[in-house]
């Protein structure tokens, strides 16, 4: 299961305005037919070879009649062969059985592999099985909503540097992928409110310049609260505790555009945050 939060907001998950890449794909199911025995069968006189060993066995494997040649080689090559098809096999029948759960169940087992890969302590070089893993269970744009859950704590923004690759591999040119990052952020603010409500618009400047979010996908989500993670209340109150940070990146984004004819050097302070917003904690009225 998830990480607890409040009324376990993570264990439900909820598509993005129908877009593709949550859904279940259709998959042929191909039944394998045994093939005919040709030229007769093994006679009744002769020692039938002996069966792989049972600890590397798949839950399940091909019948018997579709591996009557397996019975003509019994050197330990030819076992380790056997071995690596039957593995093959295993692997391809758990790909159309995970395809064919639930998207939550699809959700969740991406989170498991997550938190072995964390408690393993591999969790650092990672990335690149991580998001190999939820592209295998269709379920990419939800792949920063569970690393927000099994990476980030009250020390966020910490967080944010030390794992940005991660996130970039999910989220880059990923708008739907961004709206679930938000997602995330906002469960990680429910679980350690005390520590973290008045330090929302440092941690999205944080997430804006390391490049996870982007301007569009931020004004979007200010504007409306949302309560399939996290309460309306607090959906509501993390919305006016960002507003520094919106407000100052409607500004720069005006600015920015309204210099586009202006030489380079005269705005290189454009994108940079007031130092009074990004060096202390803002405190604002609910």
């Amino acid at each position: 299961g998830l990480h607890e939060i409040e009324e376990a907001h993570t264990l439900t998950f909820f598509s993005e305005s129908g877009d593709t890449g949550t859904g279940k794909k259709e998959k042929e199911k191909k039944n394998r037919k045994g093939k005919d025995k040709e030229n007769g069968s093994v006679s009744s006189n002769e020692t039938p070879p002996p069966p792989p060993p049972e600890e590397i066995t798949p839950p399940q494997v091909v019948e018997e009649e579709d591996d009557d040649d397996w019975g003509e080689d019994t050197t330990e090559e030819a076992q380790r062969r056997r071995m690596d098809e039957i593995s093959d096999h295993a692997k391809n029948l758990t790909l159309s059985e995970d395809l064919e759960r639930t998207v939550e169940e699809r959700v969740n087992i991406l989170f498991d592999f997550v938190k072995k890969k964390k408690e393993e302590g591999v969790i650092d070089s990672s990335d690149k099985d991580i998001v190999a893993e939820a592209e295998r269970l269709d379920v990419k744009a939800m792949g920063p909503l569970v690393l927000t859950e099994v990476l980030f704590d009250e020390k966020i923004r910490e967080q944010i540097r030390k794992y940005r690759r991660h996130f970039l591999r999910f989220c880059h040119n990923n708008k739907k992928a961004q709206r679930y990052l938000l997602h995330g952020f906002e469960c990680v603010v429910a679980m350690h409110q005390s520590q973290l409500i008045s330090k929302i618009p440092h941690i999205l400047k944080e997430m804006y310049d390391a490049d996870l979010l982007e301007e569009e996908v931020i004004l979007g989500w200010a504007e409306k609260a949302s309560k399939k993670y996290v309460s309306k209340e607090l959906g509501k109150e993390i919305r006016v505790k960002a507003e520094p940070f919106i407000k100052w990146l409607k500004e720069a984004e005006e600015e920015s555009s309204g210099n586009e004819e202006e030489d380079e050097d005269e705005n290189i302070e454009v994108r940079h945050i007031p130092s009074n917003l990004s060096t202390e904690p803002c405190v604002l009225q609910s």
